[in-house]
């Protein structure tokens, strides 16, 4: 009867049970979680007194960190700071200085350049003029000449006038 209920024929049943006994026999995932769950179970149990443990230790430390240690750093730090602050200016007047220097070498290096430069630049101009002054000399020499020629030949030419 109860295999009616189940609405399984008196054929099927036989692979029913079959099923169940092969299940039974060769699943084991029950116990599996069950082992899973124990594992996990004392794992966290360890681990939480681990943890514990570590966190006391941890708040132990900051205690004697705020009781000991950082009054003595702020004693420390108050007392030694104005001089870290001097000795910190000295060194940005130091470095200021270095610095001014070097501006004032790269400010005198491009002057020196520049000059050299204006130097050249009139040395040429100097060489220059001075060709077309000879250019101008040689032909203000050639045009003299020229014109004392035209003289010499002019009074020839009136030279011929008068003995007439």
């Amino acid at each position: 009867m109860e295999r009616a209920r189940r609405g399984q024929s008196s054929s099927g049943g036989g692979h029913v049970d079959l099923s169940e006994i092969h299940s039974r026999l060769f699943d084991h995932r029950p116990i599996i979680q069950a082992e899973i769950r124990y594992f996990i179970k004392e794992f966290e149990e360890k681990r939480g007194f681990r943890e514990q443990r570590g966190l006391a230790g941890v708040n132990s430390l900051i205690i004697k960190l705020n009781d000991q240690v950082l009054p003595q750093t702020h004693e420390s730090m108050s007392s030694n700071i104005p001089s870290v602050l001097v000795k910190l200016e000295a060194a940005k007047q130091i470095t200021n200085r270095i610095q001014q220097r070097e501006q004032e070498e790269d400010q005198n290096d491009r002057l020196q350049a520049n000059r050299e430069r204006r130097k050249a630049e009139w040395e040429a101009f100097v060489i220059e003029q001075r060709r077309k002054s000879a250019e101008v000399d040689e032909e203000h020499v050639k045009a003299v000449e020229w014109l004392k020629e035209q003289y010499v030949r002019m009074e020839k030419d009136l030279a011929k006038f008068r003995t007439f």
